[in-house]
């Protein structure tokens, strides 16, 4: 059984940087997170959150609705119980936000709350599940199991409007993968990818809505391979449901993570090291590991930036 862990009675929003480089972690590399942490944050209405998330500045906002700690003669083998609501800064409230999820298991570890070495059921209130676990080097490992994906076909052309770029036809059709956030995944060539990584700034941002809209997803992830291992290397994902000014996203491990767990090119129990890429250059490092039966592990390290308490 697990039992409320108290948080603290005044609420604090915390910011900082997940996925960013081990080796060096404040060289700017990582995706921005807000998380809201307090003792009534669970019982806040939808609106009161919404307003907080449209002022973090963070692409997604993580409020702490609830946490429990393991009990019992076994507690070392329990997971803490982690609820969740993810907000965007336009109120969308999302399943699945892999560095959302690791910069929350990263602060509540920071502060005292939760013990390295154990692990975390997350959920959230739009139905989204994962696993994480906390080593007690720092580095956060998430464990999602992917969705059986589906196929759209015939949108090359609208792809061609939004990048203003051709891509390669396929007869097959395109996939959509989701570990909790559904993104249209198309693979390009090494020199496609840094065409369409330099014609950011002029994609067709209402064509990127319309197709989301019409396919139900949260955007697209685009990925090339290594020349000479097949292996899924570099990545880029746009998305509409952010806003015009937060379209291209700095690290999507959940779309990496679905990718990885359907690519025919990565064995069950190899680990990957994945580059993902805005228009300036390399914007997040991630480690992902395949397992069986569509199961996958994402991982990355965290930073804690600024602490601001809320009256």
């Amino acid at each position: 059984m697990a039992r409320p862990v108290m948080l603290p009675r005044r609420t604090i929003v915390v910011s900082g940087l997940a996925f960013v480089d081990t080796s060096d972690p404040y060289n700017g590399l990582g995706n921005p997170f807000a998380v809201v942490i307090g003792a009534d944050v669970g019982t806040w209405d939808v609106a009161r959150r919404q307003m907080l998330a449209r002022g973090t500045g963070a692409p997604e906002t993580v409020f702490i609705d609830a946490l429990r700690e393991p009990r019992g003669q076994m507690s070392s083998s329990l997971d803490y119980e982690l609820d969740l609501t993810i907000l965007t800064p336009t109120g969308k409230s999302l399943g699945a936000c892999a560095h959302g999820f690791l910069g929350a298991a990263h602060v509540l570890t920071e502060a005292g709350f939760t013990e390295p070495g154990h692990n975390f059921t997350i959920r959230t209130s739009a139905g989204g599940l994962a696993r994480s676990s906390l080593s007690r080097s720092g580095t956060v490992m998430l464990h999602f199991v992917s969705q059986e994906p589906r196929i759209a076909y015939g949108h090359e052309k609208a792809l061609e409007k939004i990048f203003h770029l051709r891509l390669p036809s396929l007869a097959d059709g395109l996939p959509i993968l989701s570990v909790g956030s559904p993104k249209l995944t198309v693979e390009v060539t090494s020199s496609t990818f840094a065409e369409l990584r330099l014609g950011l700034d002029s994609m067709d941002y209402e064509e990127l809505m319309a197709l989301q809209r019409k396919l139900d997803i949260n955007g697209i992830h685009l990925f090339c391979r290594n020349g000479n291992t097949s292996l899924p290397e570099r990545v880029i994902q746009v998305n509409a449901y952010l806003g015009r000014s937060l379209c291209v996203d700095r690290a999507t491990g959940v779309s990496s993570a679905a990718q990885v767990s359907a690519d025919p090119y990565v064995r069950n129990g190899q680990e990957l090291q994945i580059t993902q890429y805005t228009r300036v250059g390399r914007s997040a490092s991630l480690s992902l590991t395949k397992g069986e039966n569509r199961h996958v592990h994402v991982g990355g390290a965290a930073i804690v930036v600024d602490y601001q308490r809320l009256r």
